[in-house]
């Protein structure tokens, strides 16, 4: 794979994107029933389905989004030197974190203390409701470190984090000549076996995942499992070589679905890559906001529609259909039209290029190829 190629659009890239972003959606939606207690909104009732499916989808769409951020900095690195990749970083990773714990924070914890449960870096204890008003609480929030919360945007913590200590590593196989091995070429199919057997065994030896608290305080099991993960994702950018190799073994690997599902993903993603169209392109930048911003219509939609009685099926159902469809009008309303909102999520200026209105699915479905661009996480 010549370096040229490596710049072009990666379709099946941005079709696993959107995927994840939706199963995001779908695993908090879940996680509202499930026995996980640390949780801002809970049924009265777990739902053994949805804990099987919730914990089915935190394994797999955590590895694969770490897994494509690491694909989307060595990417990054081949056309920038290494201090605009660290500026970039702060814009597209550190922004949208704070942005998100001050402008979306107030709800998710308000939300949170009305259901009775305060989730804090040591866990969760059940508390009284307030007995005052959100406005009221507002000022309270931002002043008090004790109440904020970062919520599911604890990713990107740990994402600016891992971006910075891998740098050296980065760097390194971002300057490799293209398609060179990164490390001694395995008999066979054991090379595409080998990065799953091995992830699975640090997560193994670490004990991460259960209990699942990414606090950085107490989590370095899933930090150093993360980082590990990125690195995977850079070494797959720089080693077209193994990234065949997976597409080959696509359907061996799913035998090793819990330990290797981001390989599995990758494989098949890569066997067939959809047509480049103005809507899978607008699809894939908007899924790093559409995920910052899901958060609040998942919560929200759990609040009104538990009192209904609905069975956890239609429960979860109406919950993730609903707030996908919030958030990507949020987004398509509120922030791709405008310069200071994408600032916040960490998307760059809207160019001529972008993508039609979603309202306009049908003409988006129709344009064809248009001029490839990047495509970072």
């Amino acid at each position: 794979m010549s370096a040229a190629a490596t710049t072009a659009r990666r379709t099946d890239l941005d079709l696993l994107r959107i995927a994840v972003c939706f199963a995001v959606i779908l695993a908090h939606a879940l996680l509202i029933f499930a026995e996980e207690p640390r949780y801002h909104v809970k049924a009265a009732e777990a739902w053994w389905p949805a804990t099987l499916g919730y914990e089915a989808m935190r394994i797999a769409t955590l590895a694969i989004f770490f897994v494509l951020a690491g694909w989307s900095a060595v990417a990054s690195l081949r056309r920038r030197a290494a201090g605009r990749y660290l500026q970039d970083r702060v814009a597209r990773v550190l922004v949208p974190l704070f942005a998100g714990i001050l402008l979306l924070g107030p709800v998710i914890k308000w939300i949170e203390l009305q259901q009775g449960r305060d989730l804090r870096i040591g866990g969760f204890r059940l508390v009284p409701p307030p007995d005052y008003g959100f406005l009221e609480f507002l000022p309270r929030y931002l002043t008090r470190l004790n109440l904020m919360t970062w919520s599911h945007l604890w990713f990107l913590a740990y994402l600016f984090l891992i971006s910075v200590a891998l740098l050296p590593l980065l760097l390194w196989l971002a300057r490799r000549p293209p398609g060179a091995a990164v490390w001694p070429r395995l008999p066979g199919r054991a090379l595409a076996y080998a990065p799953a057997l091995g992830l699975g065994l640090l997560l193994a030896a670490g004990g991460g995942y259960w209990p699942f608290l990414p606090n950085l305080v107490q989590d370095w099991p899933n930090l150093g499992y993360f980082a590990a993960l990125f690195a995977l994702g850079g070494v797959l950018c720089a080693w077209p070589g193994l990234e065949t190799r997976l597409r080959a073994e696509a359907w061996g690997l799913l035998a090793l679905a819990l330990v290797g599902l981001a390989l599995v993903a990758l494989g098949f993603a890569g066997r067939h890559p959809p047509r480049q169209s103005a809507l899978l392109a607008w699809l894939g930048e908007a899924t790093m906001p559409v995920y910052v911003l899901h958060h609040v219509p998942v919560l929200a939609l759990g609040v009104l529609v538990l009192p209904l009685g609905w069975s956890p099926a239609g429960a979860v159902l109406a919950i993730t259909v609903g707030a996908t469809l919030a958030s990507v009008l949020a987004y398509r309303l509120l922030v791709w039209p405008w310069g200071v909102p994408r600032w916040l999520v960490g998307m760059g200026p809207r160019t001529p290029s972008s993508a039609p209105s979603v309202f306009k699915v049908a003409e988006a479905m129709s344009i064809g190829p248009i001029h490839p661009q990047r495509s970072e996480t």
